[in-house]
Formats: C-alpha cells, sequence, structure tokens
C-alpha cells in the first residue's frame, strides 16, 4: 500500500504541467478535477450535467498511448501544437492517468481485502448464478476482478498464498471463447489453426500486418516454438511484435463479442474507415463467421431470444422494438452469448466433472475458486502434480457420452505454486 501511495505521488510530480486541485470529500476518497477549460482543450464528451468529463476514458483519449512502441498520442498532442510540446502534453495525462489507476489499486485492491480477511487470514465471496450469459459472477470482495497478470504492479495476487504444507493447482482453458467461436461457426480457417496449435492472436496478427508476415516468412521471429527442443534460434512473434500481436488480440475477441467498426475505432484511435478495412480482412479470411453472426441475428430478431451451447435461453427485450440504441445492444447480445454462455456451459460441466472426481477427493484436494475460465485447488503440497494432471484431464475432456463433442479440442494450461501469481 505504501509503495502503491508513493507511486501515486510521482505521477502527480510528473504531471506537473497540467493545473491540477486535490479535493478530499467526506468519503475519503481523493477527487482530482482537471481544467480543460484553462488549457483550451475540446472535450469528447460530458458529464450528465453538462460539464466536461474527466474520467480515465475522458483523459485517455486525450492521452492517447504515448509509452508504447510505438507511440500512440492522444487529441492533446494537436491541441498543444504538436512537437515535443504535443508529446509532454500527453505524457503528462498519461500520468494522470496512472494515478488513477494506482488509486483504483488501493482503494478497490489493496485495502479492502486486507480488511476482509477472517481470523484464519482466509477471503470469503459470494457467487451470483444468475446472471445473463449463465457465467458465474463474484461479489463481497469480488474476486474475479483481481487485476490481470500484466496489471498486477503491486503483486496482489501473491497475498493468496496456499496454507502451510498446501499446494495450489491453478488451471484455465486456453483462448476457450476463441475456441468455441470456431466450432459454433464451423470456421475452416479457425478450426485449421486451432488444430494447427501454437498462438492464435499471433497467426491473426501475421495475417494482418504485412511486415509482420514478412518477418515470420523471412524467419526474422518464430510464430510459435516448442521449448522441449530447447531455446528459440529466433525472437517469437509475440516478444518481437508485441503491439501488433495486442491489437490482434483484441480484434479476436472485439469480433467474437460483436463489437462494430464504430466500437473498434474509439478503442484503437483510428478512423471509422481504416476500423471497418480491418474488420472487413479479418471476415475476408473467416467468412463463416460473418454468416454465423448474420443468422444469429436474424434468428433472435425472429424470436426474440438466443441460447447457448447447451441450450441456456436468453430473451433479447428490444431486439425487435424501434429503438436503434436498444436494439443494436440486443444484436451484439445475441451474437455474443451463445459465445459467453456456451463457456460458461463448458465450465459447468468441468466444476461438476472435478467435484466428481474420486482422485481429486482421495488426494485432499479441493476447489477454491472458480474465475471465469479458471479453477483454483487446494491440497497436500507432495501431490501438487498428480492433482494437477486429475484437473487437466477432467477439464479437457468435460462432457460425457450424451453429449456432442467440438469441432477442436480444448487447450488447458495448468501449474502448481504456493500462491496465486507464481501459478499464472
Amino acid at each position: 500500500a505504501r509503495e502503491a501511495a508513493a507511486a501515486a505521488t510521482a505521477a502527480v510530480v510528473e504531471a506537473g504541467g497540467v493545473s491540477l486541485e486535490g479535493v478530499i470529500v467526506d468519503s475519503g476518497r481523493k477527487e482530482v478535477e482537471f481544467e480543460l477549460s484553462s488549457l483550451q482543450l475540446e472535450h469528447a464528451k460530458t458529464t450528465k450535467s453538462g460539464w466536461p468529463a474527466t474520467d480515465a476514458a475522458a483523459l485517455r483519449e486525450l492521452a492517447g498511448r504515448p509509452s508504447e512502441d510505438p507511440p500512440v498520442f492522444g487529441s492533446a498532442y494537436g491541441a498543444f501544437g504538436g512537437g515535443e510540446v504535443g508529446e509532454e502534453a500527453c505524457r503528462a495525462l498519461e500520468a494522470l492517468c496512472q494515478m488513477g489507476a494506482i488509486d483504483t489499486m488501493l482503494s478497490n485492491f489493496i485495502l479492502p481485502l486486507q480488511d476482509l480477511a477472517d481470523g484464519t487470514s482466509r477471503i470469503h465471496c459470494s457467487l451470483n448464478l444468475n446472471t445473463e450469459t449463465g457465467r458465474l459472477s463474484s461479489r463481497t470482495p469480488n474476486l474475479q476482478n483481481q487485476p490481470a497478470l500484466e496489471k498486477d504492479k503491486y503483486l496482489i495476487r501473491d497475498a493468496f498464498v496456499a496454507a502451510p504444507g498446501k499446494a495450489l493447482v491453478v488451471a484455465d482453458y486456453g483462448q476457450l471463447e476463441l475456441r468455441l467461436l470456431a466450432h459454433m461457426t464451423a470456421c475452416t480457417s479457425m478450426v485449421e489453426a486451432f488444430k494447427l496449435g501454437g498462438d492464435f492472436h499471433s497467426r491473426t496478427a501475421m495475417g494482418m500486418f504485412d511486415h509482420v508476415r514478412r518477418a515470420v516468412e523471412d524467419g526474422t521471429c518464430l510464430l510459435d516454438w516448442d521449448y522441449s527442443q530447447g531455446e528459440p534460434p529466433a525472437p517469437l512473434l509475440k516478444d518481437l511484435f508485441g503491439s501488433e500481436r495486442r491489437r490482434a488480440k483484441t480484434l479476436n475477441f472485439s469480433i467474437a463479442y460483436g463489437k462494430t467498426a464504430h466500437g473498434l475505432s474509439k478503442d484503437w484511435g483510428v478512423s471509422i474507415d481504416e476500423a471497418k478495412e480491418m474488420l472487413r480482412a479479418w471476415y475476408a479470411d473467416r467468412p463463416e463467421v460473418l454468416q454465423w453472426q448474420k443468422d444469429t441475428i436474424a434468428s433472435a430478431r425472429a424470436t426474440g431470444a438466443t441460447r447457448t451451447l447447451l441450450g441456456r435461453y436468453r430473451t433479447l427485450p428490444g431486439i425487435q422494438g424501434r429503438n436503434g440504441a436498444v436494439r443494436a445492444h440486443m444484436e451484439r447480445a445475441a451474437i455474443n452469448t451463445p459465445i459467453q454462455g456456451g463457456a460458461a456451459d463448458i465450465m459447468t460441466l468441468a466444476m461438476i466433472k472435478l467435484q466428481r472426481s474420486e482422485k481429486l477427493r482421495e488426494m485432499g484436494f479441493r476447489n477454491l475458486l472458480q474465475v471465469h475460465d479458471e479453477v483454483m485447488f487446494e491440497g497436500p503440497a507432495e501431490l501438487a502434480d498428480e492433482a494437477r494432471a486429475e484437473v487437466v484431464a477432467c477439464m479437457e475432456r468435460p462432457f460425457d457420452e450424451n453429449l456432442p463433442s467440438l469441432l477442436v479440442d480444448l487447450v488447458v494450461d495448468a501449474n502448481t505454486a504456493s500462491t496465486w501469481y507464481e501459478a499464472k
């Protein structure tokens, strides 16, 4: 907590060229007012009361992502006349964004988790079964919303520790929703890519960017590598072209969730025409996905509902109505629910199979937590490797003989460790 507070202070100092006013409100939460008008910046959106928005999304739009390689400068760059001054403005605004993220870490994770621990230093959350897509949700606290590994700067997951003499087995499905998309659309390109193995997002990046494809073709980087053969003779695509791979990953999941060109243009800071071209190129290699989405929306309009892989029913109020915004939202839900809900179906079957496993019961392993596509077990440390193998076996084959198998295999990544962070 002290480290996070110090980092927040440093972020304020780094943002020294920006007019700030710190305010302490009754709740003790620190608010920062950013004077847009004094800097003559055009605001992208306003609050309900009509004032310029200064939330994280608004600041991020002004800042862009100047620390990325290559840097992406936000709208403040042009407002400050470009050049070094524009770059400095974007970096200062990014520091404000970082300060807000650090404050979120402190107020949402680091401090509350300590207060919620019981007398045995355990934290107990509640799980909600009745969600729209069928996925479990967590509350008081939301343990499914812990910082992603790459954002866990203060190693919050390292505080989740196995009991003395015990170890954690943490297992999660690899690219489950995209594998489901390949199955439900019967997309030849996606099915073949998953059967070939390797990193699907890297394959997508190679198809999206000509310079990435050329680098793979001339051996400058490798699409993937089997580390049982030793160290790779060249860097991997995901390491050499991390920014391009992240964009490919975003595009893959955006399409699975039914995001439009307008949404992509806002996420990436590109024009709508550029976003449309990216979508067009993606669908050109995977026409079955586009056709499935069209058919699914048409069916949802006709029936007012959609279904998941195993038949879970979700009504879509407003999909047949005149309100364009509501109708568009429901159409995205019609596409997204079979994918997210299908993933929930598979995880539910896997959880049942894990619960019924006599091997895990005899070894003394019990399920502590499910986080979307991930499960966490705890048991005797000396049996952790054996338990890991059983968890993987149950999750890779969740279907019984009465249910059809998928067109692609389910892949499970599992590790044993003493903390949640180490297991990731």
